[in-house]
């Protein structure tokens, strides 16, 4: 399996809005929303109503023509009304989560597909844990594991992602949060798992454990028996757990990491990574016995 994932900084905000509504329920349903989030008022809603029937537009557009609400209003209201999260306005989130910023573009489509076969390729009765490893820094890993997480948790999925790169932690800076405890505070008793958890908004499904306090010993603190229990409980709570891992060529880190998930996806930048490295990196994991689901070319 391949997946191409562009890699361009996208800023531009995503505003479509989906099919033309067939049934009037879907007017009523959109105009509740904007009226519940104080866009509209009644007697607005009249006014896109004689709108509609004058120039056979669906609400959303009628509510736009007569400058009633902006696009970004209604793209909100209709991420609500299919229950499909995405940013569309102010977000401390970086812009290049294309998952986030632009879900209905060509890289965010490709997100899907790759979401889509590893879903497939996942057993049934296997945990769906999985450590997306690259062969060497620079080559997407980190990012290709916080748009998968962004992916997973708008398909209604209960999503944890954990930043076990202890070496350049990096999921901090995609999420832009404040400084709180991580992983390692977890793993050594210094915090409690409510504690090291983060919600991510706009996205209901979706948890982050950041790396935490940079450690002088990542190797020895991932081997620890709280780790694996972490993964191992965090089942019970998830329903995908994803992992952001050092470099597997530069670091041996990574190796603990996929042993423990069991399962993992390669990352490869295009034009960038050497097909040697992929082949010594597909050597490192082999003795961990982890499943190989995947290989996602980044471009």
């Amino acid at each position: 399996m391949s997946s191409v994932i562009r890699g361009t900084r996208l800023n531009k905000i995503a505003s479509p809005e989906g099919p033309a509504p067939t049934e009037p329920r879907s007017d009523v349903l959109l105009g509740k929303l904007l009226l519940d989030a104080g866009k509209l008022t009644e007697i607005d809603v009249n006014r896109i109503a004689v709108a509609q029937r004058k120039k056979n537009l669906r609400f959303g557009e009628a509510a736009e023509h007569l400058g009633l609400v902006s696009t970004e209003d209604v793209s909100r209201a209709l991420a609500q009304q299919f229950r499909y999260p995405y940013v569309t306005g102010d977000s401390p989130l970086d812009a290049s989560l294309i998952a986030a910023y632009e879900p209905f573009s060509t890289a965010a489509e490709a997100l899907r597909e790759l979401r889509s076969q590893l879903l497939l390729r996942w057993p049934e009765t296997q945990r769906k844990t999985l450590a997306v490893i690259s062969p060497r820094k620079h080559s997407g890993c980190s990012h290709l594991a916080a748009n998968l997480a962004i992916v997973f948790a708008q398909l209604g999925h209960r999503t944890l992602l954990i930043d076990a790169n202890f070496r350049r932690p990096s999921q901090r800076g995609w999420f832009n949060t404040e400084p709180a405890a991580g992983l390692s505070d977890l793993l050594i008793g210094r915090c409690g798992l409510d504690e090291a958890l983060v919600p991510i908004a706009p996205f209901a499904d979706l948890k982050v454990i950041f790396a935490g306090t940079q450690p002088p010993n990542p190797q020895e603190l991932l081997s620890r028996v709280t780790f694996r229990y972490l993964l191992e409980t965090s089942a019970s709570n998830f329903d995908v757990v994803i992992l952001d891992t050092p470099p597997i060529l530069e670091y041996s880190d990574a190796q603990i990491v996929v042993a423990a998930a069991g399962g993992c996806l390669l990352a490869a930048r295009r034009h960038r990574t050497r097909v040697a490295d992929i082949e010594r990196a597909r050597e490192k994991f082999a003795p961990t016995r982890a499943a190989l689901l995947g290989t996602a070319i980044v471009g």
